[in-house]
């Protein structure tokens, strides 16, 4: 019988596309109000950049804006990393979660920088599901996914063994690893907009047991595990 329920956060539980684009509009502002550009110019580059490679955003565009600095890059990271971002849960999060946190404990591993994935949290409201969350960015680069140590500090939070835990996330690279190699049940939920989309497992190690295209499908797949 399952009894506890894990969940990554992006793209799981909301688009983190949305967090991008906020990031993105905040730091347009700042390079428009430091340097005189028009705002909107500046978010289209930023944002044009990212859909041809997701790394180095803000690098490439300020060589190609020619005010390239690497304090001033620094800055900029800073402020995208810290920002208070303008996100919202997907719709089967939101109906999902409420229903859950009566039928089982639920906790959350998010990767990244923790004041980020704090922020994120706050701005959804959803702290109050979980009974437990792990911010590996606190722990330390060996904890992060697909590290097997923060599904085995959640599972012994909740004195739980991994036949009673599933574990919640999108990402094929690094999502699955560690709750499979516990013995956990893995679930991928599968975003048409997710960032990782198209993501490609390793070897069979990193694929997810299961695989649904709604959270409101768990409630069905949980009461047949």
């Amino acid at each position: 019988m399952i009894k506890l329920v894990i969940f990554d956060l992006d793209d799981t539980l909301y688009p983190e596309i949305e967090f991008v684009k906020s990031g993105f509009k905040t730091v347009a502002k700042v390079i428009s109000q430091d340097f005189g550009f028009e705002t909107g110019k500046i978010y289209s580059l930023l944002a044009e950049s990212f859909e041809v490679d997701r790394k180095y955003v803000f690098n490439r565009v300020l060589a190609n804006l020619k005010i390239y600095n690497e304090d001033y890059l620094s800055r900029l990271i800073s402020i995208y990393r810290t920002h208070k971002p303008e996100i919202h849960l997907y719709k089967d999060a939101e109906d999902i979660l409420p229903y859950l946190k009566t039928e089982f404990k639920l906790g959350l591993i998010t990767d990244g920088l923790t004041i980020t994935q704090m922020n994120k949290l706050k701005a959804l409201k959803i702290e109050n599901y979980f009974k437990n969350i792990i911010y590996t960015g606190e722990k330390g680069d060996n904890y992060k996914k697909p590290s097997v140590l923060p599904f085995i500090e959640m599972l012994n939070k909740f004195c739980i063994q991994p036949k009673e835990a599933v574990y919640i996330g999108d990402n094929v690279e690094k999502d699955f690893k560690g709750s499979k190699e516990l013995g956990m049940i893995s679930i991928r939920i599968f975003r048409n907009d997710g960032i990782y989309k198209n993501s490609i497992a390793y070897d069979k190690n990193y694929e997810p047991d299961y695989i649904i295209n709604s959270l409101f499908e768990i409630k069905h797949l949980l009461q047949k595990l």
